[in-house]
C-alpha cells in the first residue's frame, strides 16, 4: 500500500507538469506567492480528481447534479482517497444564517426542542397547550359514571366582525348598491345555518346561548344573525359501556371544527384542541385582539428561519431590518458590474429587528419552551454554558431514538468549545461574525464524527485568526488527522508552516511566472534549506520581537489631529479607547471576535459617513471589506475594473468603425452581433458529456468575428487587447486617463501579470483580494482620503505582503489615513499605530 498520495505531471491552469506526493495520515501545507497554482494543485487537481472518480460511479443525471465530471489533465493520480474541500471564508454568511446553521447544529437542536416543546402564545406568553384524540377520549370517559355531557362544535359565523346595522345602513347619500352588498355580505342568519347542517345529520344547535331545534325554527328566529354559534354533536352520559360512543362524538366533532373540541359538563365548559392554543384565550385581552387562533403542532421546521409560517414577519428572517445610511462624504458615482458593488461604501444600515431581536422567528416560536426553559434563552446561551442547559432541560426526557442526535449535538458544541469561540451565542447572526469565526464555526464539523480515511483539503483555515488563536486550531487540526485522516492546507500563517509534517512550496512568482514546485520535503528539509524563500522569512519572523499588543502612543503632535475612540463596546469586546492618526497607517490586532469589524464599521465608518471627520480634513471614505465578488467564465479582469465599456468606445470611434457603421455594441462579448457566435464570445466551448473546455475551432480563442478584429488601435485588434498583460496595457494607455486611472492601481497590487480577457472563475483569492483593492484605489479621488481595509493581506505570501505595504505607505506619503484590520506580523511591524483588542 502506498504511503504517499502521487501526481504526476499535472498541467491544469498554469501548472507546469507538476509532479507532487503527500504523506498519507499527515498535515502537509502547501505555500507560494498568491497566484502561483497552490488552489489549483490542492482544489481544483487534488480534491477534483478525487471528485471525478466518485461521479464517474454514479449515473450521468447524478453526476450532472453534482457539478459534472471535469477530467483533469494529468498523466497519473496513485493512492488517492475520498476528498473533502472547505473553501475559504471570506467574511460572508447567508443572510439567514446564525452561529449555530454555519457550525450545522441547528437540525438536530430544533429536532430535540420541537419533540418536546409547547409553543407561547404571542399575547400573554402562556405556553400553548394542546391533546390528541385519544387523550381527549381518556379524560373524558374517565370522568365520574352519571357526569352528563354535551359534545359542542363551535362554527364560525362572521356575524361577530361585522357592521352594526347603523353601519350598514351608512350615510343617506351612500351607493344604495353597495348598502345592499354590504348587507347581504355582513349576514349569516340561523336559516342559512340549519339548511346547512340539517342535511348534515345534526338537530340541534346553541345560538347566543340559546338552544334551538334547526328542524323547528320559528319565523321570528330563522332571521337571526348569531354571532357564536355551536352545533350540538351528541349528548352523552358517562357510563361504563359509553367509551365507543364518546370516541365517535369526538370524532365527529373534530370532523367539522378540524382541532377544536367545546365540552359542557353540566352546564360548565371545557375546551380542547388537538393543535396547541393558549388556554386564556377566552380572556378579553386575547379577543380584543383577536389571538385566539390556533398554531400547527411544532415540528422541527417551526424553529427554522426559512419557514413561511415561522419566520418573523418585519424581518423576513434575516434578524435585521434596513435603515437609511446617513448621508455620505463620499458622493461620487457607484461602480457598475458585481466587482465594485462589494467595495460600496454607501450603502445602507442594517439595525437589529426590533420585533424578534436578531433572532428570526415569531415570538410564539422564540417564547416557546421545554421545562420553562425557552427556545429564546438557548439562541442566546452562550456555546461554553450551553451543554449545561442541554443536559437540564433533556436528560430525562430523550428516548432511544434521540439519543444519537443529543450525543451528536453535545460533540459539535464541544468542538466549537475547543475551537476558542465558546463566546459565541448560538442564534448570533452570521453577518456579525468575524471571518475567523466563521472559518471555525465550519471547521467544528470537521472535528466531530467518525468519518475516517479521507483526504480534507482546506484553504486557509487560519486566515483572520489572531496568533492566540491558532494554536487551539491546530489543536482541531490534529484531533482530525489522528483519526486517520490526510489534511492538504492552503496556508501563509508562519505558525501552521512550522507545525506542518510536510511541505510544500510553490513558485516562483505569480500567474504564468509561476506554476511549478520549488521544494517539497519534510519540515525540517524546507524550512532548514537556504534557498527557500518561506523558509527564509519564517526565519526572519522568528528572530523578530513580536510587537502586537504593544502600548503604542499618537505619533501626532495634538489629539486633534486624530480619529478618537472613546469607550466603545459592543457584542463580545472590551471597551476600546484608541486615537488613530491623521495621514498615518494603524493597525487594529486582536484575537477573533475581540470587535475588530465592529470597531471599524460600526464606529470609525459610520462617523465618517456622517461627516464627522470632516474637520480633521478628511475628504472622502474608500471602504475595502472581505466580501468576495464571485467570479465566474463570462467575468473578466476587464470588466471587473470596469474598462469594457471604455473599450468598445475606444474602438467604435475609430475612422474604420464609423466607415463601416460599427456600434459599441459590435465590441461586445455578451451581445450578438460582433462576437462569434459558435462560442458565444467566450473564446472556449464546452464538452456537455465532461465539462471540458477547449479552444474554440471557429474564433481561435479571440471571441470575435473576423471582420470585428480587422479594426485596430495602434496596430491591435480587441483581441490582442483583451490578451495583454496589464503591465503592458498600463504602458499601451499611460496617456489615456481613463485607462490608467484603473489600470495603475493593478499595477500597484502586483497583478501586472493578469491578461485584460483573463476570466475570474480561475483567479486564486489572493488575486481575488488585491483586485478588489484596485478597484476601491481606483475609486478614490479625493485628495485625503480614509481608507479602511479589512485584513488587505487575506491569502497573501509575505512577498506580495511587503509590495502591499509599500502602496499603503505611498498611500500616507500622499496624505491619506489609512486604518486595516489585520493580523500578520509584518504588517503589526510596519504600522504607525497599533491597537489590540480582546474580547469582554
Amino acid at each position: 500500500m502506498l504511503d504517499y498520495i502521487s501526481i504526476r505531471g499535472c498541467r491544469l491552469h498554469n501548472l507546469k507538469n507538476v509532479d507532487a506526493q503527500f504523506p498519507l495520515g499527515k498535515i502537509t501545507v502547501v505555500c507560494g506567492p498568491s497566484g502561483c497554482g497552490k488552489s489549483t494543485l490542492v482544489m481544483d487537481t487534488l480534491h477534483g480528481e478525487s471528485k471525478r472518480r466518485y461521479l464517474e460511479t454514479l449515473s450521468p443525471f447524478a453526476a450532472d447534479l453534482l457539478g459534472g465530471k471535469r477530467s483533469i489533465p494529468l498523466d497519473s493520480a496513485e493512492g488517492l482517497p475520498a476528498s473533502l474541500a472547505i473553501a475559504a471564508t471570506r467574511g460572508e454568511a447567508p443572510a439567514k444564517a446564525s452561529a449555530l446553521s454555519i457550525a450545522e447544529c441547528d437540525n438536530a437542536l430544533r429536532t430535540l426542542f420541537a419533540a418536546f416543546a409547547k409553543p407561547a402564545c404571542p399575547i400573554c406568553g402562556a405556553p400553548m397547550v394542546s391533546q390528541s384524540r385519544e387523550e381527549i377520549i381518556r379524560e373524558t370517559a374517565g370522568m365520574p359514571i352519571g357526569t352528563k355531557l354535551q359534545f359542542l362544535a363551535k362554527i364560525e359565523t362572521g356575524n361577530a366582525e361585522m357592521a352594526t346595522p347603523q353601519q350598514v345602513r351608512g350615510d343617506i347619500n351612500a351607493d344604495r348598491n353597495d348598502k345592499k352588498k354590504a348587507q347581504s355580505k355582513s349576514r349569516t342568519t340561523l336559516d342559512k345555518l340549519s339548511a346547512v347542517f340539517l342535511a348534515q345529520g345534526f338537530t340541534r344547535a346553541i345560538a347566543d346561548g340559546t338552544m334551538y331545534s334547526l328542524a323547528d325554527l320559528l319565523p321570528g328566529e330563522k332571521v337571526l344573525t348569531p354571532k357564536e354559534f355551536f352545533i350540538i354533536v351528541d349528548r352523552i352520559i358517562v357510563r361504563e359501556n359509553t367509551r365507543t360512543r364518546i370516541a365517535e362524538a369526538v370524532d365527529g366533532t373534530l370532523k367539522l371544527t378540524h382541532s377544536a373540541i367545546t365540552l359542557d359538563i353540566a352546564g360548565e365548559r371545557k375546551f380542547y384542541s388537538t393543535k396547541p392554543c393558549c388556554p386564556n384565550a377566552s380572556d378579553e385581552q386575547h379577543q380584543s385582539q383577536k389571538s385566539n387562533e390556533t398554531v400547527a403542532s411544532l415540528d422541527a421546521r417551526a424553529f427554522s428561519p426559512y419557514s413561511r409560517t415561522s419566520v418573523c414577519e418585519y424581518c423576513y428572517g434575516t434578524g435585521i431590518i434596513q435603515e437609511a445610511a446617513p448621508a455620505k462624504i463620499n458622493e461620487k458615482g457607484g461602480g457598475k458590474g458585481r466587482a465594485e458593488s462589494n467595495v460600496e461604501s454607501d450603502e445602507d444600515e442594517n439595525a437589529e429587528c426590533p420585533h424578534c431581536h436578531g433572532l428570526r422567528l415569531k415570538k410564539t416560536y422564540l417564547n416557546a419552551t421545554v421545562d420553562d426553559v425557552s427556545y429564546k434563552q438557548i439562541l442566546t446561551t452562550e456555546f461554553a454554558e450551553l451543554p449545561e442547559l442541554l443536559h437540564k432541560i433533556f436528560d430525562n426526557k430523550i428516548g432511544q431514538n434521540l439519543k444519537a442526535t443529543f450525543n451528536s449535538l453535545l460533540d459539535r458544541i464541544e468542538a466549537i468549545n475547543d475551537l476558542g469561540i465558546g463566546y459565541l451565542t448560538p442564534g448570533r447572526a452570521g453577518q456579525t461574525l468575524s471571518g475567523g469565526e466563521l472559518q471555525r464555526l465550519k471547521l467544528a464539523s470537521l472535528s466531530t464524527g467518525h468519518l475516517n480515511g479521507l483526504l480534507i483539503a482546506l484553504d486557509e483555515p487560519a486566515s483572520g485568526l489572531h496568533a492566540s488563536d491558532v494554536s487551539a486550531l491546530w489543536k482541531v487540526l490534529e484531533k482530525i488527522r489522528k483519526r486517520g485522516n490526510t489534511l492538504v492546507l492552503i496556508e501563509h500563517n508562519p505558525q501552521i508552516i512550522k507545525r506542518a509534517d510536510y511541505i510544500i512550496e510553490m513558485g516562483p512568482g505569480a500567474g504564468e511566472k509561476g506554476g511549478e514546485i520549488l521544494f517539497q520535503g519534510t519540515r525540517d528539509e524546507v524550512l532548514e534549506n537556504p534557498e527557500s524563500p518561506t523558509g527564509m522569512w519564517i526565519k526572519a519572523v522568528g528572530s523578530r520581537k513580536s510587537e502586537v499588543g504593544r502600548n503604542v502612543e499618537c505619533h501626532c503632535e495634538e489629539k486633534s489631529q486624530a480619529i478618537l475612540v472613546k469607550n466603545f463596546a459592543k457584542f463580545d469586546m472590551a471597551p476600546v479607547n484608541a486615537a488613530f492618526p491623521i495621514n498615518k497607517f494603524s493597525v487594529i490586532t486582536g484575537q477573533s471576535g475581540s470587535g475588530k469589524s465592529t470597531l471599524l464599521f460600526e464606529n470609525i465608518a459610520k462617523r465618517a459617513k456622517a461627516e464627522e471627520f470632516k474637520k480633521l480634513g478628511i475628504d472622502a471614505l474608500s471602504i475595502l471589506t472581505t466580501g468576495d465578488f464571485h467570479g465566474s467564465k463570462r467575468s473578466t479582469v476587464l470588466s471587473a475594473i470596469g474598462l469594457t465599456t471604455l473599450l468598445r468606445d475606444l474602438f467604435a470611434k475609430l475612422p474604420e468603425s464609423k466607415v463601416r457603421g460599427y456600434t459599441a455594441s459590435k465590441f461586445s462579448m455578451h451581445a450578438p452581433g460582433g462576437r462569434c457566435e459558435n462560442c458565444k464570445g467566450e473564446g472556449v466551448i464546452y464538452d456537455p458529456l465532461g465539462y471540458e473546455e477547449s479552444e474554440c475551432p471557429v474564433c481561435l480563442g479571440k471571441r470575435f468575428r473576423d471582420e470585428v478584429l480587422e479594426i485596430r488601435f495602434k496596430s491591435l485588434s480587441i483581441a490582442d487587447i483583451l490578451d495583454m498583460e496589464i503591465g503592458s496595457a498600463y504602458k499601451l494607455f499611460t496617456n489615456m486617463k481613463p485607462f490608467a486611472e484603473k489600470l495603475k492601481p493593478l499595477v500597484d497590487t502586483g497583478l501586472d501579470y493578469l491578461r485584460l480577457g483573463q476570466t475570474t472563475a480561475h483567479l486564486s483569492g489572493g488575486e481575488r483580494a488585491r483586485l478588489r483593492l484596485s478597484i476601491t484605489l481606483a475609486r478614490a479621488k479625493a485628495p485625503n482620503t480614509l481608507f479602511l481595509f479589512d485584513e488587505p493581506a487575506r491569502g497573501l505570501h509575505q512577498k506580495d505582503i511587503q509590495q502591499l505595504l509599500g502602496l499603503i505607505h505611498g498611500l500616507c506619503n500622499a496624505g491619506h489615513t489609512v486604518i486595516a484590520i489585520e493580523h500578520a506580523q509584518d504588517f503589526v511591524d510596519a504600522a504607525d499605530y497599533v491597537v489590540e483588542l480582546k474580547r469582554g
